[in-house]
């Protein structure tokens, strides 16, 4: 007595039509877990001009989407606005990273962000920040999900003398600092 089985047909036409696609359905599941990328997007504002109450109400809703060529001033206070292109969960936790170029980047701050439920986004600022180049980095569970390199530069822009007074400003070793 025989019990009920698929038929030899058909097991042949899945075999010739699905088993060929289905590391290509895999590969299409594994993208779309992932976490998403998204773009950057800066304004500035002037924060030491504004009394508490424009602090507190201010809304800043226009931003610059771009990531190449970012030069800021010291006086600034930097808008940021990280844009995913499809949500990555909300409640999924974001840590950004505010890196410092010394001898190599090194981490002067870090905030543990969320998505912003209404915009997908990631909103924050930063001010006061010293001359020099940094790189803000978007992590996920340890992983680099994106990141951006700009710049602080005086307002009257770079002579030989105030770059090298910072340079040595920079130096804590005595035999470093006065050698240049």
């Amino acid at each position: 007595m025989r019990q009920n089985s698929v038929p030899s047909p058909l097991i042949r036409i899945f075999s010739k039509n699905i088993f060929p696609l289905l590391p290509i359905l895999f590969t299409i599941t594994l993208i779309q877990c992932g976490v998403p990328k998204g773009e950057f997007g800066w304004t500035t504002t002037k924060m030491e001009e504004m009394d508490i109450l424009e602090k507190h109400i201010q809304t800043i809703t226009d931003y610059k989407m771009m990531r190449d060529d970012l030069i800021f001033s010291p006086t600034d206070t930097i808008h940021y606005v990280y844009q995913f292109s499809r949500s990555p969960g909300l409640e999924t936790d974001f840590y950004i990273s505010l890196n410092r170029y010394e001898l190599d980047f090194v981490e002067i701050d870090i905030k543990k962000k969320r998505v912003e439920p209404d915009s997908l986004a990631i909103r924050d600022e930063f001010s006061l920040l010293r001359t020099g180049e940094y790189l803000i980095k978007i992590v996920h569970e340890g992983d680099t999900v994106d990141e951006v390199k700009f710049r602080v530069l005086p307002d009257e822009g770079y002579t030989q003398e105030n770059l090298e007074q910072e340079l040595a400003g920079d130096q804590t070793d005595e035999i470093i600092k006065y050698s240049r």
